[in-house]
């Protein structure tokens, strides 16, 4: 691997995107890389690396929302069951809306946290890349909910901010065979969770 773009796993992150209960029950394929997600999850925690949960939250007038999903109420409103992280990502209690949409971080267990993001990418409108930074991270790995919109998004930024970057493909839902195309030609690492498993393992 190229020497700028390899993963240091020894400084990553692990990035969750919208695996909350409406998108996992709404979104073709959500349900089945849960699985996989869980794994990461449970790894990263036992490395002592940084996790960031990043989550949708829509007000009920749409407000907030983007200008394509204006009419598309309803899903994740701050409160609801719906907007709540899937089960299993982690143990601590509910989501904080207002500490969230205030731009602020929710401390859900040493070292991870939630974050509320108002568009597509994690880091637009966000304190993510602050966040990061300050815990030293040089690596993100991103896993979630999906590839087409968010997850990609994600990546694409992260690498616009020479953030080493991996995307576990069996862990993000709308993976295609084009994304094993294209990502690499931006520097981004297309992975198995297995395969993140074994290299956080190493560091442990």
């Amino acid at each position: 691997m190229d020497e700028y773009t390899s993963p240091e796993f020894s400084r990553s992150a692990l990035l969750t995107i919208d695996l909350q209960r409406d998108f996992v029950s709404d979104v073709a394929g959500t349900a089945e890389v849960l699985p996989s997600v869980r794994q990461l999850t449970g790894v990263f925690r036992k490395a002592g690396r940084p996790i960031v949960h990043i989550v949708r939250l829509y007000l009920s007038d749409g407000s907030n929302a983007d200008l394509c999903r204006r009419t598309q109420r309803g899903k994740a409103e701050p409160h609801s069951t719906g907007s709540q992280l899937a089960d299993g990502l982690t143990s601590e209690g509910e989501l904080d809306p207002d500490l969230l949409l205030a731009g602020g971080a929710q401390e859900v267990g040493p070292n991870e946290h939630i974050l509320y993001k108002p568009r597509w990418s994690a880091f637009f409108g966000t304190r993510l890349l602050e966040h990061l930074s300050e815990r030293t991270v040089s690596t993100v790995v991103v896993a979630g909910c999906n590839y087409p919109n968010c997850a990609r998004s994600t990546l694409v930024d992260a690498s616009e901010r020479d953030l080493r970057a991996v995307a576990v493909r069996d862990a993000i839902s709308g993976w295609t065979t084009d994304a094993d195309r294209e990502m690499p030609g931006m520097g981004i690492v297309c992975l198995d969770t297995d395969e993140v498993i074994g290299a956080l393992r190493c560091i442990e």
